[in-house]
């Protein structure tokens, strides 16, 4: 059920998820908690008026190729050690998908402690984050440039928190953001207090605008990058320029890039560099219409696109067409044998993942013609927030 917001359920929440998180605060006197219970639904399970389970949700704008639309953001799924097993999750996750779909937010997120758990939900694998790890052996190998200058502060810092959110914005007012949250100003400050170890650098180009930012810190003798943007290789070059001249005397360096990223092409001798890809969210499409609505296919043509076994959705389950021609691109429901067939989990890895529709007919993902010249714009996720 979903849960009103008063004292006493907080405390219940507060005492559940120190529990179950192996908290050490009291959380209703934390603020980064705080901040985002506020700005949350709760959904929890009473038995003699005390909270046995309990999900968060949080709606959070965000962008899915050509629209802007909302994505729930599922977090703190926790139970009682005595609630656990009872299926309790289930029920929960149930009535937070229905109410998803009737306040049209068409998909979640979440960061899993058991991909196969989430699974069972139609959730799956979407956001991939990489990593590059080098020594300072490496620094002589850096693209750099001469020009343009970085400023260096935290987020409370004006200037570098001004140039960093016009950087921002470029990429959120674009089609290309496949399945990215657009951060309100609350989630901002949130972040700084989250992670009060960071500062904030902003490269300013040779004319004087900003041209690209990352978050970083360090630890002992490690440099993280925990955030990089740019919207030129010479902002690339900038940052990675102020590092070389900057924290030469670290001994390593990890900067954490988006999965499409090609950071390496900076390095004249990418030999020096450790690159590897870990999974970093789930999706799992609430409103399968809404989400199809959204995507950009490479050629014209028209297709018609299944979907079965949608336990949980079952708005979800039928068929679709898709046309695109001169007119545009439309998307309708039909009465009709489908070109292509697959589970809300596999369609979820095509249109809000990585996976191309032509790998994932080869996985088995997807029933289909291999020879279809149907594809999905692929597109890129730019950010990427832990809740």
């Amino acid at each position: 059920m979903k849960l009103q917001k008063n004292d006493a359920n907080l405390q219940q929440i507060a005492r559940l998820i120190k529990d179950a998180f192996d908290k050490d605060t009291d959380l209703t006197k934390d603020q980064v908690f705080m901040s985002r219970y506020d700005h949350s639904d709760s959904y929890g399970i009473l038995d003699k008026n005390k909270l046995q389970s309990y999900i968060m949700v949080n709606p959070f704008p965000a962008r899915v190729f050509t629209q802007k639309t909302k994505m729930a953001g599922i977090g703190y799924v926790s139970s009682d050690k005595t609630a656990r097993g009872k299926g309790n999750i289930t029920v929960l996750m149930r009535e937070i998908l229905k109410d998803l779909h009737q306040e049209e937010i068409p998909f979640a997120n979440l960061a899993s402690f058991s991909e196969n758990f989430y699974r069972q939900y139609g959730f799956e694998d979407t956001i991939y984050q990489k990593k590059y790890v080098f020594t300072n052996k490496a620094l002589p190998y850096l693209r750099t440039i001469t020009d343009g200058k970085t400023i260096t502060g935290t987020w409370s810092d004006l200037l570098v928190q001004n140039g960093a959110a016009q950087l921002y914005e470029v990429p959120m007012h674009t089609s290309d953001e496949r399945n990215t949250m657009n951060r309100e100003y609350w989630w901002w400050n949130r972040m700084e207090k989250y992670y009060p170890e960071r500062n904030l650098a902003v490269y300013f180009g040779r004319v004087g605008l900003p041209q690209a930012y990352m978050f970083y810190h360090v630890k002992n003798d490690t440099f993280f990058v925990d955030e990089m943007y740019a919207d030129a290789g010479d902002g690339i070059k900038g940052l990675l320029t102020y590092i070389k001249e900057n924290y030469a005397d670290c001994a390593r360096f990890e900067i954490l890039m988006p999965e499409e990223s090609k950071l390496e092409n900076f390095f004249t001798e990418q030999r020096v560099l450790e690159i590897g890809i870990k999974p970093y969210m789930m999706s799992r499409i609430v409103d399968f219409e809404k989400i199809i609505s959204c995507m950009k296919v490479v050629n014209f043509g028209s297709y018609t696109i299944r979907v079965t076994g949608d336990e949980l959705c079952p708005w979800n389950n039928g068929t679709w067409q898709i046309t695109n021609d001169h007119d545009g691109y439309r998307v309708k429901k039909v009465s009709a044998s489908a070109d292509f067939t697959g589970t809300i989990n596999s369609w979820t890895k095509v249109l809000l993942g990585d996976m191309i529709l032509h790998d994932a007919i080869k996985a088995g993902e997807i029933a289909g013609d291999h020879y279809s010249k149907l594809e999905f714009v692929k597109g890129t996720v730019s950010f990427y927030d832990y809740f």
